[in-house]
C-alpha cells in the first residue's frame, strides 16, 4: 500500500503530461505547384475584336479560362474563340491542374483590343433593327401562353411557364427598341417596371438613354447568335441579361434566352414586333 501511495501521483503526472504534450505527426512532403500551363492567343482576321486561345499545355486534367471583359466569361475548352465588344486592355488567365502537382497553376496574359466591335448591316440585324435603313424596331412582351418560360436548362420550363395574357399590365406597356444609327438601344417602359427582387411590385425606374447593343455571331450556347447588353441592362425581366441568346427571329417575332441573375435556372422570353 505504502508503494502504492507513492507510484500514484507519478502516473498521474505521466498522464497528464500525455495529454497536455501536443502531438507531432512526422513531416509529409507535398508535390511541388505543377508548372506554369502555356497557351498561345491569336487575333482574327478580318475582326479584330475576336481572339482565338488555345491550351498549349500538356500532362493536366483540368483547365478553366477566366477573360474578364470577353464573351464568354469563363471557358473549358482547349480552344476557344472570345469576342470582346469594347475596345481596352483585358487579362486573360489560364488555370490548369496537373497529375502528379499539389495545387493548380496559372498563366495570364494581355490582349489589346483597339475598338468597338462595329455592327454589321445583314439579315440578322436587319430582322432585329428593321433593316438597316429604318429609324429603328421595338418590340414587346407576346401575350401567348409561354412569354415567360423559367426552368433550370435552356428551353426548359419546369418553374414557370406564363400562361395566355398572363403577364403584369406595366410588362405589356414596354417597348425595347434597338437602332441601326449608333447601335443604339433603349428601353421604353412608361415610367415603371416589374421588380422581380421585391415581390413583382411595380417600381419608378428611368432608363440610360445611352446604351448600345452589340449582336454576337456564335458566342451563345451551342452556338446560337447572341445580343449584348450594358451591364443592367436587360430585355423583358429585370432579372435577365444583359446577354441573350437568340433561338429564333423572323420580321415579327424575337425569341431569345438567357440565365438568371444570381441563380442556375433560364428565361425563355418571347417577344412580337410593336
Amino acid at each position: 500500500m505504502k508503494n502504492i501511495k507513492y507510484i500514484l501521483p507519478v502516473l498521474l503526472g505521466f498522464a497528464f503530461w500525455v495529454a497536455c504534450h501536443p502531438y507531432e505527426a512526422d513531416d509529409v512532403t507535398l508535390p511541388a505547384l505543377p508548372a506554369a500551363p502555356s497557351f498561345s492567343i491569336n487575333y482574327v482576321q478580318g475582326d479584330s475584336n475576336r481572339v482565338v486561345v488555345t491550351d498549349n499545355s500538356t500532362g493536366y486534367f483540368e483547365r478553366f479560362w477566366d477573360f474578364s471583359g470577353g464573351v464568354p466569361g469563363k471557358s473549358a475548352r482547349a480552344q476557344d474563340t472570345i469576342f470582346y465588344p469594347k475596345s481596352g486592355t483585358y487579362t486573360i488567365t489560364l488555370y490548369g491542374s496537373a497529375t502528379g502537382g499539389a495545387g493548380t497553376a496559372q498563366s495570364v496574359k494581355v490582349v489589346n483590343i483597339k475598338k468597338d466591335a462595329q455592327a454589321q448591316c445583314d439579315p440578322q440585324v436587319s430582322l432585329l433593327t428593321g433593316n438597316c435603313e429604318a429609324p429603328g424596331k421595338c418590340w414587346t412582351f407576346s401575350t401567348a401562353a409561354g412569354a415567360v418560360s423559367v426552368g433550370p436548362t435552356p428551353g426548359s420550363s419546369e418553374w414557370y411557364k406564363s400562361p395566355l395574357n398572363g403577364l403584369q399590365a406595366a410588362q405589356y406597356d414596354d417597348s425595347f427598341c434597338f437602332y441601326f444609327d449608333n447601335t443604339h438601344f433603349q428601353y421604353y417602359n412608361n415610367g415603371g417596371t416589374v421588380d422581380p427582387f421585391n415581390g413583382y411590385i411595380v417600381i419608378p425606374f428611368n432608363a440610360p438613354s445611352d446604351l448600345k447593343w452589340i449582336l454576337s455571331k456564335g458566342t451563345g450556347a451551342g452556338g446560337l447568335d447572341q445580343i449584348l447588353l450594358p451591364n443592367g441592362a436587360f430585355l423583358g425581366v429585370m432579372d435577365s441579361g444583359p446577354n441573350y441568346d437568340i433561338v429564333s427571329m423572323t420580321e415579327t417575332t424575337l425569341v431569345v434566352r438567357s440565365k438568371i441573375i444570381n441563380s442556375t435556372g433560364w428565361f425563355e422570353l418571347t417577344f412580337v414586333k410593336k
